[in-house]
């Protein structure tokens, strides 16, 4: 009788220790190849690297795919009430993102260099930087 109480007194401990939520690695490494996809896109696009700016924005679109699919920590710290919301928000916020990748994606192959570029530099950028004041948790 005193081994299982033991047994349940160190599983009551290690639990108590335990985050109530773990951090969503699966998040944390999609918004990681963001990242870093978009700093390679922002370099430029030019006739010379198309090809290769293509192989990124598909990265970036495979990373993004697998964002939106998952739930920011951040919503763990949202009333109860509001949090379907702001998940909801949070994927709008991905999936506009998306379709603004979409768009480069579709100017490059048409040979719109430059068209690629303004919607990289800026609005994917600036939809980067909205969307981390907005869903990124603080202190990350």
């Amino acid at each position: 009788m005193f081994r299982p109480l033991s047994l349940f007194l160190a599983a009551s401990v290690l639990l108590a220790a335990a985050p109530a939520t773990p951090p969503n690695d699966t998040l944390e490494q999609a918004m990681k190849q963001m990242s870093e996809s978009l700093k390679t896109l922002e370099k430029g696009v030019t006739a010379e690297n198309h090809v290769a700016a293509l192989d990124e924005l598909s990265k970036f679109e495979a990373a993004l795919i697998t964002a939106k699919a998952q739930v920011p920590d951040s919503a763990a710290k949202v009333e109860e009430k509001k949090r379907g919301a702001y998940e909801a928000d949070f994927r709008k916020t991905l999936v506009a993102t998306l379709k603004l990748a979409l768009d480069a994606e579709t100017a490059i192959a048409d040979g719109k260099y430059k068209d690629a570029d303004g919607l990289i530099r800026n609005k994917l950028a600036a939809q980067k930087s909205a969307g981390h004041s907005k869903f990124k948790p603080q202190g990350k």
